[in-house]
């Protein structure tokens, strides 16, 4: 019955949003939660990572003389990932220890999170426009 189903799939969250999600769960799924935030969610993270990473390489090789480093920017998304999976085993493991949630940590988790989303943002709208340039590279090529 919780608003928020998952937290890392929020954009944002608050002391308050947290407290609700955790306080739905039992000891035994706040424990399952830290363990997949720091180990299941890593693993997602970097294997979703890796994956953008190919895509902006092949989609910008041509000009690959220009763009540098930039296919390297869907590794932010998941620096900011982790750093949201940490501060959120952290709070769950405060939680479980005393029943508190420091409203520092729940905001830095929440600053992680909304970063993450908005490198998401980019990193898709780099993918829309390499393919964007790919078809345009077709289709120049064929006249």
């Amino acid at each position: 019955g919780s608003t928020i189903k998952s937290l890392g799939t929020s954009f944002g969250f608050d002391q308050a949003d947290i407290r609700e999600f955790l306080a739905a769960r039992s000891d035994n799924m706040i424990e399952a939660y830290i363990r997949f935030n720091q180990i299941w969610d890593t693993l997602f993270g970097l294997t979703y990572g890796l994956m953008y990473v190919v895509w902006v390489s092949v989609l910008f090789k041509p000009l690959a003389h220009k763009t540098g480093l930039l296919n390297l920017l869907p590794l932010n998304q998941v620096l900011f990932d982790w750093l949201e999976n940490y501060q959120l085993a952290v709070i769950a493991k405060q939680y479980l220890a005393d029943g508190l949630i420091a409203s520092s940590n729940a905001q830095l988790a929440s600053v992680f999170s909304m970063i993450k989303w908005a490198c998401s943002g980019l990193t898709y709208l780099l993918i829309l426009v390499g393919i964007v340039m790919l078809i345009a590279r077709a289709l120049g090529n064929k006249k």
